[in-house]
């Protein structure tokens, strides 16, 4: 499923009108008839209802949903909101037939503020279209004040169409608190970047996807570059194993970190890329480490590297690291490493011809020289959170969050990497321009621990040879599912190696039935 900016929704909406032949005013009725329905569906009424329209298209959506609520029976209230003048020609249509019919609209005017209250405190359902996709920096009167009241007096559940007004449907930011809270968001034709980005996200509650009559090659035709996180995009790669196949045949994965005091995350990156699949699992450590690896993870190889004398690694490679080198299928750097001693020791990883995951202590050193990635000889894959990609980046965690698209995106064309900008909606760019949004968020990942596992995950993909793009995704996906099925009581209390467990029915639920068969 794609995900829009505005104005890639309106190149949709002017290409289908346009050159394909479907009125707007067919997809205005279409867009209020689908939300329409959806709210049947979860209340079959009849209700009471507050229907607040704007005058663009967002506001003749609303119309229509006034007029068919009114002619299901239900109790409506229809309140049209800002300059008349402005309103556009379909939404025109619309709010003549309700004047024509039912439910007549009351124009809002500052002393009808007791009105406006007395309608939403009795009202079983608030639905905002007000606003849509269109609003830009601070809000003006009276939106203002009407948001306000909303927010304040609804005693109901709230329905925002298409986006909450007052989020800004291309970054989510929101002025102040000048933005409906939905407890759910019904959006049409496509979501938009808005319901994925803080802050704007928390205002959206639960999200549903209406079609709105769009025809699909005319979708495929106009396809924007990012789309939301789906098995379109990497179930191919989940079929069962042949009975033929064998250790070798699945990878072998090097994972390199685990200093003194840090083993740990090296541990569950390791255990990670075990559970998803790979076939064989080394872990370089610290040579005073390696005793404690091995019996941390029985089932990898643990392989000494160069002591600092402290449990860190020195700036040397380990004895027969040219004729072992080449064994490895993808290369995990960063899970625990502490302090990387130079960047030409991170350039050699560069220098393999096989994919390298890059996380941690790995990206803390990248960030001294991030020339070194073009340079590399095969497919890099970085996996920062917020912090990380600040430090990459030379700016600050709220530059970041406030670009999240824009930062992950620049970063991967500009040095021919796959950015994985970590978050509740993980961010997946590739050095082509296109990105992967993941909508499934997990809070029991919020914890230490997670990103290690992550990266095993990743890496473990990676060693089995699918796509890194593709190989992000899944892994993103696969470890935010099995981050909600290890919630046995409540995510406070999940930690990385319930996530680890998890993977399997994970996979077990993400490879097609048919394939299981």
């Amino acid at each position: 499923m794609y995900l829009y900016t505005a104005q890639e929704m309106r190149d949709l909406d002017r290409y289908t009108i346009e050159t394909v032949g479907v009125p707007g005013s067919v997809l205005m009725e279409n867009a209020g008839q689908a939300v329409t329905r959806l709210l049947h569906e979860r209340d079959p009424g009849p209700a009471k209802a507050v229907v607040l329209a704007g005058t663009g298209n967002n506001g003749g959506d609303g119309f229509v949903i006034a007029r068919l609520l009114a002619s299901a029976g239900w109790q409506v209230r229809l309140w049209q909101v800002g300059q008349e003048e402005k309103m556009s020609p379909e939404t025109r249509i619309f709010r003549d037939a309700c004047q024509r019919s039912a439910p007549e609209p009351h124009r809002w005017e500052p002393q009808r503020i007791p009105d406006l209250t007395a309608d939403l405190r009795r009202s079983d359902w608030v639905i905002d279209a007000l606003l849509g996709t269109g609003v830009r920096g601070e809000l003006r009167e009276p939106f203002r004040t009407v948001i306000a009241l909303i927010n304040r007096e609804a005693w109901g559940r709230v329905l925002a169409v298409d986006i909450p007004s007052g989020v800004e449907t291309d970054s989510g930011a929101v002025a102040g608190e000048a933005a409906v809270r939905a407890d759910w968001t019904v959006t049409l034709a496509g979501p938009k970047w808005g319901h994925y980005l803080l802050p704007g996200a928390e205002f959206c509650g639960e999200l549903t996807v209406a079609e709105i009559g769009i025809p699909a090659s005319v979708v495929r035709l106009r396809s924007p570059l990012a789309r939301l996180n789906g098995p379109d995009g990497w179930e191919k790669h989940l079929a069962p194993r042949s009975p033929w196949s064998h250790k070798g045949t699945h990878g072998h994965l090097l994972v390199v970190g685990g200093s003194r005091g840090m083993l740990g995350a090296a541990a569950l990156s390791a255990m990670a890329a075990y559970r998803t699949g790979v076939g064989m699992v080394t872990v370089g450590v610290p040579q005073s480490q390696e005793t404690a690896m091995a019996s941390q993870v029985t089932e990898s190889l643990v392989w000494g590297w160069p002591d600092q004398g402290n449990g860190g690694f020195a700036d040397a490679f380990p004895a027969g690291w040219e004729e072992r080198k080449h064994r490895f299928s993808a290369v995990a750097v960063g899970p625990g490493l502490g302090p990387v001693p130079n960047s030409d020791w991170l350039r050699r990883f560069l220098s393999l011809d096989c994919p390298v995951v890059l996380d941690a202590d790995a990206l803390n050193a990248l960030s001294r020289d991030p020339a070194i990635l073009r340079e590399a000889a095969a497919p890099v894959v970085l996996t920062p959170h917020p912090g990380e990609m600040a430090r990459l980046t030379g700016s600050t965690v709220s530059e970041v969050e406030g670009n999240r698209p824009g930062v992950a995106r620049d970063w991967a064309r500009e040095y021919g990497v796959f950015v994985v900008l970590k978050g509740t909606h993980t961010l997946i760019a590739s050095p082509g321009g296109s990105c992967v949004v993941e909508g499934n968020a997990s809070p029991s990942l919020a914890k230490a621990g997670s990103g290690d596992v992550l990266t095993g995950v990743t890496g473990a993909w990676l060693a089995r040879g699918v796509p890194p793009a593709e190989a992000a995704a899944l892994s993103v996906h696969l470890h935010g599912l099995a981050g909600r099925l290890a919630v046995t009581d409540v995510s406070d209390s999940v930690i990385a190696t319930d996530v680890i467990r998890a993977i399997g029915p994970a996979l077990h639920r993400l490879i097609p039935s048919r394939s299981r068969a």
